[in-house]
């Protein structure tokens, strides 16, 4: 038995996981995000900013508090989206290995495909007829299972870069809605064969859907895991959110955590346009991800 941290630097947040590994299995002991917004204002500058390096590494110190305690025998870190995209990402990388002796490592998007998969079926209510999305700050991952073997279609478009691209106000104007559906139905100019699969959602905007849905006062990631969300309900909720302000959405959803308020309008709008061009009529939410699979794949 083995004590492993795995953080996951993503575009809108960053994750830390603490858990016991061995021969295949995972003991889970501490589990935590914050949303960075690492990738916020990369549409326009096409760099990671001061302000956004700044907020990563503060959190990465406080997670190494956490590891420290927790006698950590060793830590896998990833980069995904945003150190893809970003011009200054080794800049970055760098400073964060000078001062906290961390090495970050960047990885594709059929990588972080392929993680998130191994990650999703550690849990056994899962079957392998599976059509896994996962919606991240700057890239959306579409995974299924296809003929025994693990696919992974990476699309360059997450909740933060949509954001940036339509409007950074809530609420969402039918013209940014039409100009949000036309951005999302080009990036799915894909065909997958999802008759009699299930799908999938993991990520901050599945997790967050779901804690709306079970109307939870306190975020709970337990009593969210393999809630199964219908496509109508999902679209009610979009048309609501897209006459909310960001300071509406705050108040009324007590659970969610309000650095995610800007950006939940359009990763609804982005699960409303997966779920309609490969006709899903419902999905399970899964708790776990990419966290997970990183130390999976290693122990």
């Amino acid at each position: 038995m083995v004590k492993v941290a795995a953080i996951d630097c993503g575009s809108n947040s960053t994750r830390l996981l603490i858990a016991e590994a061995r021969a295949g299995e995972l003991f889970p002991l501490f589990k935590t995000h914050k949303v960075t917004k690492t990738s916020e204002g990369l549409e326009l500058s096409s760099e990671i900013s001061k302000d956004a390096k700044n907020r990563l590494i503060k959190v990465l110190r406080e997670y190494l508090k956490r590891i420290n305690t927790e006698n950590v025998d060793q830590i896998f870190i990833t980069g995904t989206a945003v150190f893809r995209d970003a011009n200054n990402s080794e800049e970055v990388i760098e400073e964060i290995r000078k001062k906290l002796d961390l090495e970050i490592q960047v990885i594709s998007g059929q990588e972080e495909g392929y993680l998130t998969s191994l990650g999703v079926l550690s849990s056994r209510a899962i079957n392998k007829d599976f059509f896994i999305v996962d919606i991240g700050g700057r890239s959306t991952e579409l995974i299924y299972d296809s003929e025994n073997r693990t696919n992974v279609h990476s699309l360059d478009l997450g909740v933060v870069s949509l954001t940036e691209r339509i409007s950074n106000i809530n609420p969402m104007s039918e013209a940014d809605r039409n100009e949000g559906d036309n951005l999302i139905q080009q990036s799915l100019n894909l065909e997958i064969d999802t008759k009699n699969i299930s799908m999938i959602g993991v990520s901050g905007t599945f997790t967050s859907i779901a804690s709306i849905y079970l109307e939870q006062k306190t975020y709970n990631e337990e009593e969210i895991h393999l809630t199964t969300l219908n496509n109508s309900w999902i679209q009610n909720l979009s048309s609501e959110l897209n006459q909310m302000t960001e300071a509406q959405i705050i108040s009324s959803y007590p659970s969610l955590d309000p650095k995610r308020a800007k950006t939940l309008s359009t990763g609804v709008l982005i699960v409303c346009n997966i779920m309609k061009k490969f006709k899903f009529q419902e999905l399970k939410v899964s708790k776990s991800d990419i966290l997970e699979g990183l130390i999976l794949k290693n122990y």
